[in-house]
């Protein structure tokens, strides 16, 4: 089975910490993230989840650091998808340590988008990082991947994000459902074929970093934790979790702060596992909102307080407030007979 090449770059690391001004300072002297004109990053009315990005940057690089001296590993793997998420999180590691200490696999396959990819090189390339290209495409056909009706469906393009694009609704309901585990046999295969993808990535990673006594990042942020939106023992996995404290929308102005290249910070957050469907997409609602109300309710402000303070329906704070409960399992132990 081909893998995929090795490529080895040299040169200059990123200039990182020269992007001070793509964030706005505020009188406070807080970083403010601005609305980004191609997808819903906003900050609503919450001033609260505004934050001093060079500072946090800063608090964030130590704790990397000190995590890699106390384990004794020669430094951090990641994957990188050519997303925010995994772009931020190879700025800070390099932040941290340094461009020869930080590795990253880019892990496409079939249904991938081929700009993520790109995305994804550019940036290792401007980091100046090493990084490998595997292609999970043999793999993942060997386990059957692609053998699936799902697999046909997603092939149809357009079809599943047109509807719930028309009705926020109906991706609720599926996405709910997908936390509980229901849906149906159709549903629950579909769920099979892109967790597979996740958990494959991150196999791979476990592999590289193991080869080169490297500790594996997750790149799994604040929200996407507190809502379930990331796959169990797939894109959670990892040894540390550098953003994983941070909401979307903080990590959106923490990428602004690196000097995350623009093309990464302009497109729609994506699982990038079929169809082009986008997360906000996915889960019926923005990530701008999504935040605020996560923020309201682990503040213990009442529905009402909520509505008035955000401007969302008490049929949106009782969505999101559901799929926190429901997302809870993926956060606890594995259930087992130890006292």
């Amino acid at each position: 089975m081909d893998l995929g090449k090795k490529i080895i770059v040299t040169g200059a690391p990123g200039q990182i910490g020269s992007a001070l001004s793509f964030a706005l300072r505020a009188r406070s002297g807080a970083y403010n993230v601005v609305t980004n004109k191609l997808w819903s990053v906003k900050m609503a009315a919450l001033t609260e989840l505004r934050i001093d990005f060079d500072r946090e940057a800063e608090r964030i690089s130590s704790f990397i650091s000190e995590f890699v001296d106390i384990i004794g590993s020669r430094g951090i793997a990641l994957g990188l998808s050519g997303g925010l998420d995994s772009s931020v999180t190879a700025g800070l590691c390099v932040r941290a340590l340094s461009p020869d200490r930080v590795k990253a696999l880019l892990l496409p396959e079939r249904d991938s988008s081929a700009d993520s990819v790109e995305d994804a090189r550019i940036h290792a390339e401007k980091l100046g990082i090493e990084y490998r290209v595997v292609d999970l495409t043999s793999a993942l056909n060997e386990l059957g991947c692609y053998e699936s009706r799902a697999s046909d469906l997603v092939r149809f393009r357009g079809g599943a994000r047109a509807a719930v694009r028309l009705f926020p609704g109906l991706a609720r309901k599926g996405y709910l459902a997908n936390l509980r585990g229901g849906g149906g046999k159709q549903f629950q295969d579909f769920i099979a074929f892109t967790r597979i993808k996740h958990r494959l990535r991150m196999v791979a990673v476990y592999q590289e970093a193991e080869k080169s006594n490297l500790s594996v990042a997750s790149c799994v942020n604040r929200t996407e934790y507190e809502t379930g939106f990331y796959v169990h023992y797939g894109d959670d996995a990892g040894d540390i979790a550098p953003i994983k404290h941070l909401y979307k929308t903080q990590v959106f102005g923490m990428g602004k702060f690196l000097g995350i290249p623009v093309r990464i910070l302009e497109k729609k957050p994506s699982p990038d596992l079929f169809a082009g469907m986008k997360d906000e997409e996915i889960m019926g609602i923005s990530y701008g909102d999504l935040d605020g109300a996560l923020w309201c309710i682990s503040h213990g402000l009442s529905d009402k307080e909520i509505e008035l303070k955000l401007g969302l329906s008490i049929n949106v704070i009782s969505y999101v407030k559901e799929i926190g409960e429901q997302s809870g399992r993926l956060r606890e132990a594995p259930a087992s007979l130890m006292e």
